[in-house]
């Protein structure tokens, strides 16, 4: 019995596509795809050679769940069938995961065709410490809902990556730099195109290069948060706020907690000012 091939196509860069994605592709009878009009144009500009009994069927998000019946009918004949997205890899904050999970459900097997994906594409260059991410794709619209997000996840010690428009590239990096303080950042850009950059820096700051708002991003956040330094005003202002919670017999974890809440400083910094304060008033051995 045919399996159900999962694959990934190119993200921009045409050349990125596999041997096996291009077999698997020209000898499909039945290509779900997200855009039948883009699967037909990546069709056109590879070259690739249909059957002439070949059908191209439209899987987008809405419809996918019908689509398995659709599937199954086509695998119990033994036709062979392939998934394909707009661009990038299917499930992956694209439609095909109800199909799937349908299709394995009613005994089928699939086969995974990997290749090229925005995610990956991104962590690969962003020179940041991305050993265990959390992948957020597209974020919900409630800001309430994206901050606690933010903040679930990187309490975890976890980098963020982050599908996002380019006209609201900003306002996201506003709003992860008030959940989240100060922590390095990349916003990677049109990424396997002729204009792909990688904008890096820190949130709270310019990147550089300059952001610009075309193309498709991608923005990953580094897990571990960069410590800020303190200003000359700032360190008058800790000291007495130390000073006031100590003759109050304010506790210390207290006092570093909201240190870290007024200041936007990480708590190891907050927790090391507390204890050279404190040690600096001790009364000296006799």
């Amino acid at each position: 019995m045919n399996k159900l091939k999962i694959i990934a196509t190119p993200i921009g860069n045409l050349g990125d596509i596999s041997s096996r994605a291009i077999s698997s592709i020209s000898s499909a009878d039945v290509i779900l795809a997200e855009d039948t009009r883009s699967a037909r144009k990546l069709i056109s500009f590879l070259g690739i050679n249909l059957k002439s009994q070949s059908r191209i069927i439209s899987c987008h998000a809405q419809i996918e769940e019908q689509r398995a019946h659709v599937v199954e009918e086509c695998l119990k004949a033994n036709e062979q069938v392939v998934l394909l997205s707009d661009a990038g890899c299917p499930v992956i904050s694209d439609p095909g995961s109800l199909l799937v999970q349908a299709v394995v459900k009613a005994g089928f097997e699939v086969e995974v065709i990997p290749g090229p994906s925005a995610q990956s594409a991104a962590i690969m260059g962003a020179g940041i410490d991305t050993t265990r991410f959390a992948f957020l794709g597209f974020l919900p619209k409630k800001n309430s809902q994206r901050k606690k997000l933010f903040q679930s996840t990187a309490a975890c010690g976890l980098a963020l990556v982050i599908y996002e428009s380019p006209l609201r590239v900003k306002n996201l990096l506003d709003d992860l730099f008030e959940a989240l303080g100060p922590r390095r950042v990349v916003v990677a850009r049109e990424l396997t195109k002729v204009f792909e950059t990688f904008h890096r820096g820190v949130l709270g700051q310019e990147l550089k290069p300059s952001l610009v708002e075309k193309g498709e991003c991608v923005v990953i956040v580094e897990a571990q948060d960069v410590e800020r330094s303190v200003s000359n005003d700032e360190k008058e202002s800790v000291v007495e706020l130390i000073k006031k919670r100590s003759e109050q017999a304010f506790r210390t974890k207290d006092i570093v907690k909201e240190l870290v809440d007024n200041f936007n400083i990480k708590k190891n910094q907050a927790y090391d000012m507390v204890i050279e304060y404190q040690s600096s008033k001790k009364e000296p051995l006799s």
